[in-house]
């Protein structure tokens, strides 16, 4: 049985800086419940259990790399997934890193 080809450097090369910038717990989260569509940074905030200045901190970040984008409504600003492959990584999390169990 042969083994499966490996990812080419130049695509590990492109994705390597959307997964540093996605590697923190906040920031999955957001990503996360923007699957389901765009909100704004007060509810996502309160989704995320975090205070709305650090969560704005954080969309900006999401934002300047290209994985989220907004757009003003009045005094608010709505938020929605651009890179929706990003929604895989998510998946990926959820079926290999159950709660509780130990990093092997």
């Amino acid at each position: 049985m042969s083994n499966p080809p490996l990812v080419p450097r130049e695509q590990l090369e492109r994705a390597a800086p959307l997964i540093r910038v996605t590697a923190h717990p906040l920031r999955l989260r957001i990503i996360d419940y923007l699957r389901h569509g765009e909100d704004n940074v007060g509810n996502i905030a309160e989704v995320a259990g975090c205070e709305q200045a650090v969560t704005s901190q954080h969309l900006a970040t999401l934002r300047q790399h290209g994985i989220l984008a907004a757009r003003r409504e009045g005094q608010r600003v709505y938020y929605r997934l651009v890179r929706v492959e990003m929604l895989g990584l998510l998946d990926c999390i959820h079926s290999h890193c159950e709660i509780g169990s130990e990093p092997q």
